[in-house]
């Protein structure tokens, strides 16, 4: 026969409910986390839109020459107010790079001016001036494929100039 400790059952009662009070407390707070982290990707991914298609105005605007560096970029009188993008198409009939500013936030808020886009997200430049920057996001969290798609922008317009004669 077991014997049973006076005090134990309630024991395990206030355990148990403190364990819960932990447990919702802990999602809640890893929700509100989630949330925050979900929100500064959503402005990063508009950065790096934006600073993307800021490099394909000024190569279009420069005879297809990238910038050299962050000031050149963000010191551009518009880095994004250039004409329309002529684009050329994948297989898909796709276009390889957004013709437009609003075509390439699909739909995201961006920074207003180059230089807070650039405080979000930055650029790496090759030593080659004729390769196109590569987009990073500066260790902020950011959409599973962004930096894909805007890098890709990049390579596209840099071999669609490479190829004309």
């Amino acid at each position: 026969m077991t014997q049973q400790f006076p005090g134990s059952r309630r024991t395990a009662k206030v355990l148990f409910v403190i364990f819960i009070i932990v447990a919702v407390g802990s999602f809640l707070w890893g929700f509100f986390v989630v949330e925050r982290v979900r929100e500064r990707a959503k402005e990063t991914d508009g950065a790096l839109r934006s600073i993307a298609f800021a490099c394909l105005c000024y190569a279009q605007q420069g005879d297809h020459h990238w910038p050299d560096s962050e000031e050149a970029l963000s010191g551009a009188a518009s880095p994004w107010d250039c004409a329309i993008l002529a684009t050329v198409s994948t297989a898909a009939a796709i276009p390889a790079w957004p013709p437009t500013r609003e075509a390439a936030l699909a739909g995201m808020v961006a920074p207003r001016t180059a230089a807070e886009a650039l405080k979000i997200a930055g650029l790496e430049f090759s030593k080659n001036p004729a390769d196109p920057p590569r987009v990073h996001a500066r260790g902020n969290p950011s959409g599973l494929d962004t930096l894909t798609i805007v890098n890709d922008w990049l390579a596209k317009y840099q071999s669609s100039q490479v190829s004309k004669p």
